[in-house]
């Protein structure tokens, strides 16, 4: 099974993976002695025989300040972190998130969390955490700085098939739930000049003041379904039919290119059938769900085998947003 990993050719390539005989993409690094791989980038094998097999630019830990806090709801918090103009360039690309604990914390503590906003003048990022059980109380203590560990890029499955259009006219419907709106603010913040971006959000376990926050004035203003420069905003119950009712003639009446479903995987599941009844050509992405542990392939927490017996490696492997709706049929 060819393997679509989101790491391939970039600054982490080749990871740990191909130092066990594991590579995704690579068929010289999983031991056969020809190379029938389709990618189309720098050779991976190459380019680990010439840093004499070694992994290229290993992601690490490192101690961040905290800038601000800011406090939304009981269990809703956003995090400001100076990480460097650098490194916020790096997790501006939408399906960014980073590994986060407190700087005295065991790696036991490590979650990770979506990025929702880089600032790249500052070399800010902004984490919006939703405080849930150990781990992610465990953040509330902490008063002047994080460990940190990433950018890692597969937030988003079916992403990078989106990201490589580039037409005129473009249209994405960003669907967003709870604290899926964290994605969806970093998504939108890159799409938005590039093509014209309509969200949905409903707002049940979510602050309507942290949209307001984070949502650019010039693009969006957050009138409840009010027509704006780039694309709307409404805000809708999804659990309701009539909510889906809503989306459905919105899907009819626009007919988008793409389609991004940031929920959970009820959501993901009836949300996904519905937009591709819809807009069967459009092309989808949707939030990664899975269990991510390390980030890099190694633990196997997010690992999924398939009906014909292949491993898929979800913190890795970047797959359509189609191809994750047929095989969680089959799953």
């Amino acid at each position: 099974m060819v393997m679509n990993c989101i790491d391939a050719g970039s600054e982490n390539c080749p990871c740990y993976l191909a130092l066990t005989g594991d590579c995704l993409t690579c068929s010289r690094l999983q031991g056969k002695d020809y190379c029938d791989c389709s990618w189309r980038g720098v050779c991976i094998y190459n380019e680990f025989k010439q840093l004499n097999g070694k992994i290229n630019n290993p992601r690490k830990d490192f101690e961040v300040p905290i800038v601000e806090r800011r406090t939304y709801m009981d269990d809703l918090v956003v995090f400001v972190l100076n990480v460097g103009k650098g490194f916020a360039i790096k997790a501006s690309r939408p399906g960014s998130y980073l590994f986060m604990k407190t700087k005295d914390a065991l790696n036991f503590y490590e979650v990770p969390i979506s990025v929702m906003k880089a600032d790249v003048e500052k070399g800010y990022l902004h984490l919006g955490v939703k405080i849930i059980s150990a781990k992610t109380k465990a953040l509330l203590q902490e008063e002047d700085s994080f460990v940190i560990r990433g950018p890692y890029r597969n937030g988003l499955q079916g992403i990078q098939t989106i990201l490589g259009k580039r037409v005129p006219g473009h249209s994405v419907l960003v669907l967003a739930k709870g604290i899926g709106i964290a994605p969806a603010i970093l998504a939108c913040q890159y799409l938005c000049h590039r093509r014209i971006v309509d969200m949905v959000i409903d707002t049940e376990k979510i602050s309507k003041e942290l949209i307001s926050d984070y949502l650019d004035e010039n693009t969006f203003e957050c009138y409840e379904g009010a027509a704006m420069s780039s694309g709307i905003i409404k805000y809708l119950p999804f659990s309701e039919e009539e909510g889906k009712k809503e989306i459905e003639a919105l899907m009819k009446e626009k007919g988008y290119h793409s389609v991004i479903i940031l929920t959970s995987d009820y959501y993901i599941e009836t949300l996904g059938k519905l937009a591709k009844e819809i807009l069967p050509h459009a092309d989808l992405a949707m939030s990664n769900n899975f269990r991510i542990c390390c980030g890099e392939g190694l633990c196997g927490s997010c690992s999924l085998e398939t009906v014909t017996g292949d491993t898929i490696k979800m913190c890795k492997c970047q797959l359509t947003g189609e191809e994750l709706l047929e095989k969680r049929a089959s799953w």
